[in-house]
């Protein structure tokens, strides 16, 4: 299964959350940058992994998302993959 982990965090506000859709995780955290509570925001897709006792975690695939609050708009940004680098 798919979701969206989201956090963002500032001087007012620090909050992270998990929702079914990308627009749903963007408006969540989106909102806290917009209300000036956070300075920054990160979205980014996550597989559920499910273990064998019901237990449960969050496996990144790699798309996530950067918000910025530029002349009072907010606006998302594909973040950079991580850089793989091979073992010595």
């Amino acid at each position: 299964m798919i979701v969206w982990i989201w956090d963002a965090s500032g001087p007012a506000a620090s909050a992270c959350g998990v929702a079914g859709t990308a627009e749903a995780a963007r408006s969540a955290a989106g909102a806290l940058v917009t209300s000036g509570r956070a300075v920054a925001a990160r979205v980014e897709q996550a597989a559920i992994v499910l273990g064998t006792t019901l237990s449960y975690g969050y496996c990144p695939t790699g798309r996530a998302w950067h918000a910025r609050l530029d002349a009072g708009e907010l606006t998302w940004t594909i973040a950079a993959p991580p850089s793989r680098q091979a073992a010595p």
